[in-house]
């Protein structure tokens, strides 16, 4: 059992908690029965599985912990104490899983007729980032590409909001936006942006066939860029005095009636 703050293990896992340490690695975390569990059942690429004696006490800590030795992965366990200096959380459920993070490009993404995508065009809030995650999974979309400005998605806080779809799902940063609208129209895929200003009322715009749901920035919108390459700006008309929702809210919209035409 590891005890020193000063293990190689721990001093990674406390890197962990930093984008910089995230993207130099090559690593995140999730913390809890179920986070764990559900990282499993996604069969993402665990690493190892850090735990203290306190998961066995907790319920359906033992059951977890049993799936954890039956998949062979790599078990670490660390005192409660040390847990506690390792975790994000206030009072935690002493197991996490540090999981690689997949490296996937648009040349992973299927040759389909229907493709949904969506694009997060400078979304600042981790958990703004992760709900869309988690809402893009939720209404079949094959992955979130993230533009330059967009929160880290596996962040302690973002990986949370996605309710276990980090796991599921391709999320890919883009460090060209021109090119991989490019890209993306060249493979026949329509740019459909939401804007304030859309021309278009979003229950009369047609969401068929390949698309790819651009939403902005929770202050700013969408991007000069991804306005000049959208094939279409949609609106969420304001009948109140709200000026706007929130950016995961408006995505979800407008993926669920994406979703709607494609079912009907």
């Amino acid at each position: 059992m590891i005890t020193s703050r000063e293990n190689v293990l721990i001093k990674k896992v406390v890197k962990l908690h930093t984008a910089a340490g995230r993207k130099k690695i090559r690593q995140y975390f999730t913390e809890g029965i179920r986070s764990v569990g559900q990282a499993l059942e996604a069969v993402a690429p665990i690493a190892e599985v850090i735990y203290s004696a306190g998961v066995f006490r907790l319920p359906g800590g033992g059951e977890l912990m049993d799936r954890v030795f039956k998949a062979g992965l790599r078990t670490v366990e660390i005192s409660e104490s040390l847990f506690k200096h390792v975790s994000d959380t206030e009072n935690p459920q002493p197991v996490m899983a540090v999981i690689d993070i997949r490296d996937c490009t648009l040349d992973d993404l299927p040759e389909a007729q229907d493709l949904l995508l969506v694009i997060a065009d400078a979304i600042q809030d981790p958990g703004n980032l992760g709900t869309i995650i988690r809402t893009a999974d939720a209404a079949g979309a094959k992955a979130v590409l993230l533009l330059k400005g967009t929160a880290d998605p596996y962040s302690p806080k973002a990986v949370r909001s996605t309710m276990g779809s980090i796991f599921s799902i391709p999320v890919m940063p883009q460090n060209n936006t021109e090119e991989l609208f490019g890209r993306l129209k060249e493979r026949g895929v329509r740019l459909i942006a939401a804007s304030p200003e859309g021309g278009t009322a979003y229950w009369d715009a047609d969401f068929r066939g390949s698309i790819a749901i651009i939403i902005g920035n929770e202050a700013n919108g969408i991007s000069e860029t991804a306005r000049e390459y959208s094939d279409l700006c949609v609106a969420l008309p304001m009948n109140g005095r709200a000026e706007s929702l929130n950016a995961a809210v408006a995505c979800g919209i407008l993926l669920y009636k994406a979703l709607e035409q494609r079912l009907t």
